[in-house]
């Protein structure tokens, strides 16, 4: 019987990953074509039970992991790599492939964190995570296509000699500007904002989210 349960969960286990060949650059064209449409179908999908939410996507949290892990192996295919280690603590993050992409899920996650956090606080909600949860999902649907824009134009930028600061700088400010485009038309209609202050909200996201990044990587990997 044990051994007939583990065939099984060898098979939804296998079905489940061959899925993600269909779902995954499905459900990214969607984000990058339909930005607001998948936050709010995120949002939707975060009411209906556990086994029917997300059954024709990726989750959002996934769709991240899965983007940082690809674009890590693109990284050891190009040999564009080149983070160092200044301590134990960084030593372990860069040390493993795993933790790496961990580390890096963690820093880009803190965007779809402050993002969520700044809607239940607009929204007057209490500090929970049943209120966090339904607009961090939906955010990392969004941060998914903003790795992935700045991630390809930096790996672009390193094989080129001429110009690849300047290139590199170019795409990834490009990916940050349609970022905090989408975030402030988010907040316009999420939370009834007015233009200018749906643009300060996106940017205080912004800026309090790569504050707190850049903070952990000076304690962990640069210290």
């Amino acid at each position: 019987m044990d051994f007939l349960k583990l065939i099984r969960s060898f098979e939804d286990l296998l079905f489940e990953l061959l899925c993600w060949l269909i779902y995954y650059p499905r459900t990214l064209w969607l984000v990058v074509r339909h930005p607001l449409r998948m936050i709010d179908y995120s949002n939707h999908e975060q009411t209906d039970a556990d086994e029917d939410q997300y059954s024709d996507t990726l989750s959002p949290p996934l769709l991240l992991l899965i983007t940082l892990a690809l674009l890590h192996a693109l990284e050891l295919g190009l040999n564009t790599q080149h983070i160092q280690a200044h301590n134990a603590v960084g030593a372990m993050v860069v040390g493993s492939d795993q933790n790496l992409i961990l580390w890096r899920s963690f820093v880009y996650g803190l965007l779809p964190l402050f993002a969520a956090l700044h809607v239940v606080r607009r929204k007057g909600q209490p500090l929970e995570r049943k209120y966090l949860r339904p607009p961090f999902f939906g955010q990392c649907y969004l941060v998914s296509a903003y790795a992935l824009m700045v991630a390809i134009s930096t790996m672009t930028a390193q094989h080129i000699d001429a110009w690849k600061w300047a290139l590199g700088l170019s795409g990834a400010g490009f990916a940050t500007l349609w970022y905090l485009w989408v975030q402030s038309m988010l907040f316009r209609t999420m939370l009834n904002m007015r233009p200018l202050r749906a643009w300060g909200g996106a940017i205080m996201v912004f800026v309090a989210a790569f504050l707190t990044a850049l903070l952990v990587s000076l304690l962990t990997i640069r210290r």
